[in-house]
């Protein structure tokens, strides 16, 4: 995790560093510095998607600061050497990178602005998932860190992130964003620096506070000359490099794509929200990376559409509302396979059919949903299941030892992906996420 200005007068009600304290609980995230590898996403992005991008990136040689440093929490104190040195290291890393981060961050950002605002936290902390993540709320790290912001579960946890079978919190834009930018403002006032409060996100703050009683550092000492290790070292300049090259506009985000939520009551399948809103099925599953499912037979949902199109999805969404036609029982007919057929499940068929009695009658009705789910899209966010991260369907005889040994990663790992303990009795027929190293055989 990484950085964020706290404002004294802002209860962040989280007191999550006197927390910590108490408890000795150490935060840390992956190493997201130049050392560390890069983050597996679940599927690469269409170069062209269906929102226009314009991102810019221009020359360095003979640009002034357009705007005051103090205007920049962030950039406050830092020398100008130190200033060049972290903006020549940032270009060098992102120049190439930053047009895919600015295609990703056109789904998301505005939503993240948003949160900066209402936490009265620097603007220019929105760079922080660029370094963490390169904008991609996919992205899971050999450790188990996810998301924008790259959180461990256990920090999850501690930070009052939430994830449901259906909903996975570290993806979700507004909670994961409001959680890390709390979290960042306690550690820029615990140390009163924000170099130090990115150092904090990074290694952990009792790994910078035991460094920092060998060796005391300020500002302006220099970022160089911080006593932490050098991957976080980077890490920092990054960060701070990055704040720096937006100021002085070196490096543009393209405009963000504003959107709202709308409610949709169950059964939701996202191939048809697609095909009524007009935008392919995967912008939908960009802009709400939280959901885990293709289809939601059973809950309301919340998702985000852009206002452009906000107004025509609702009324096109009332009027093709949920709709149920009768099923006449035939010879041979059950709910069991009733329910898969309609893909929904018994005890839908039950809620929708409170007085069909113990038994089927030849010749009797049920109520049954009315669009044949089984026939659209698989039952998953298909951007969940590209490159090496596999979904994994428990069977007879598995454990984690022996599902980590096919994949080539470890039982630790992948109980930290599923926010699991390592002793968590497995079953046949649970779903594992597993960041696989090597392809099964």
């Amino acid at each position: 995790m990484r950085s964020y200005h706290r404002n004294p007068a802002i209860n962040v009600g989280f007191g999550l560093a006197h927390l910590l304290c108490l408890l000795g609980v150490a935060l840390f995230v992956s190493n997201c510095a130049v050392q560390k590898k890069k983050p597996v996403t679940a599927q690469a992005e269409q170069n062209n998607p269906a929102l226009t991008l314009t991102t810019s990136i221009k020359s360095t040689e003979n640009v002034k600061l357009t705007k005051p440093i103090a205007s920049n929490p962030l950039l406050v104190g830092i020398s100008p050497e130190d200033l060049e040195m972290s903006k020549a290291q940032a270009k060098r890393i992102y120049h190439r990178s930053w047009k895919t981060i600015g295609i990703r961050s056109r789904y998301v950002r505005k939503r993240l602005l948003t949160t900066l605002e209402s936490l009265h936290a620097p603007t220019s902390l929105q760079v922080l998932p660029a370094v963490e993540s390169t904008y991609d709320p996919y992205a899971l790290s050999p450790a188990g860190a996810l998301g924008l912001w790259q959180i461990m579960p256990r920090t999850a946890q501690i930070l009052g992130i939430r994830s449901e079978k259906e909903k996975n919190g570290r993806r979700n834009i507004n909670d994961s964003t409001s959680a890390a930018i709390r979290y960042l403002q306690e550690m820029h006032e615990r140390f009163n620096s924000w170099p130090l409060a990115i150092a904090a996100y990074n290694l952990g703050p009792y790994a910078v506070e035991k460094r920092l009683k060998k060796s005391p550092w300020e500002t302006a000492d220099g970022l160089e000359n911080m006593p932490i290790p050098s991957s976080t070292r980077a890490y920092v300049q990054h960060v701070i490099g990055l704040a720096a090259l937006l100021q002085d506009e070196t490096f543009d985000f393209p405009e963000p794509v504003e959107t709202r939520p709308i409610t949709i009551q169950s059964p939701v399948d996202i191939q048809r929200l697609a095909e009524i809103s007009g935008m392919a099925k995967d912008e939908i599953f960009r802009f709400n990376p939280s959901l885990n499912q293709a289809q939601y037979l059973h809950n309301t949902i919340d998702i985000h559409v852009p206002v452009s199109i906000f107004k025509t999805m609702q009324e096109k969404i009332a009027l093709s509302g949920p709709v149920y036609v009768n099923h006449t029982i035939k010879t041979g007919d059950n709910l069991w396979d009733i329910a898969r057929s309609y893909n929904t499940s018994v005890s839908r068929l039950k809620s929708l059919n409170k007085n069909m009695g113990k038994y089927l009658r030849i010749g009797q009705r049920l109520r049954v949903p009315a669009n044949r789910l089984a026939q659209a899209v698989a039952d998953h966010n298909p951007l969940l299941s590209g490159g090496h991260r596999i979904r994994y369907k428990v069977r007879n005889g598995d454990s984690l030892w022996l599902i980590a040994n096919q994949f080539g990663t470890s039982p630790k790992a992948i109980a930290r992906s599923n926010q699991i303990s390592l002793n968590h009795v497995i079953r046949a027929g649970d779903i594992l996420w597993v960041f696989a190293k090597v392809r099964p055989s």
